[in-house]
């Protein structure tokens, strides 16, 4: 109630804070469609949060049309933000050319900006890249990545 009366003033939190919830169902009725609806209020204001949640159901087609192009626009403006996520899920749109021209480089440079923030998915991203294109001449700085994410899953259960 209390999002929804805060929404109605135009804020961009709340309206992302209501995306989230009618994803979990949580105090709401779960609804994909009413979730990016929610966020894309917020993503017009420049939510980075909305951005990469909003973003992420136009790559899956989830609650709205599925959109590649719309999808990478969102990780892009989130990313300039910079948002962990958005950098990840921009780095895996641009290694497999969905939604934009495939451009490992620019991937690897995705990835490389999001695990400096901290981000497993990036860094265990980043890992995996390293014994791909180098072999074993990058596998101290591949398992280092690896005990980076290791960590940060740690942490995060406690």
């Amino acid at each position: 109630k209390l999002f929804r009366q805060a929404a109605k003033q135009g804020l961009a939190e709340a309206h992302c804070a209501l995306g989230l919830c009618c994803m979990m169902g949580s105090g709401v009725v779960h609804d994909v469609a009413d979730a990016a609806r929610y966020f894309r209020l917020a993503a017009d204001q420049g939510h980075a949060d909305a951005q990469c949640s909003l973003g992420y159901l136009c790559e899956h087609g989830q609650g709205t049309k599925r959109d590649l192009g719309e999808a990478v626009r969102m990780y892009r403006a989130a990313a300039a933000q910079p948002d962990v996520r958005a950098l990840a899920r921009l780095g895996m749109c641009l290694e497999k050319g969905r939604g934009v021209v495939q451009s490992e480089a620019e991937a690897a440079a995705s990835y490389t900006a999001a695990s400096e923030f901290g981000g497993a998915d990036a860094l265990f991203a980043s890992g995996v890249r390293h014994l791909d294109e180098f072999g074993k001449r990058s596998a101290p700085e591949s398992f280092t990545l690896q005990l980076a994410v290791s960590d940060l899953a740690l942490a995060a259960r406690l």
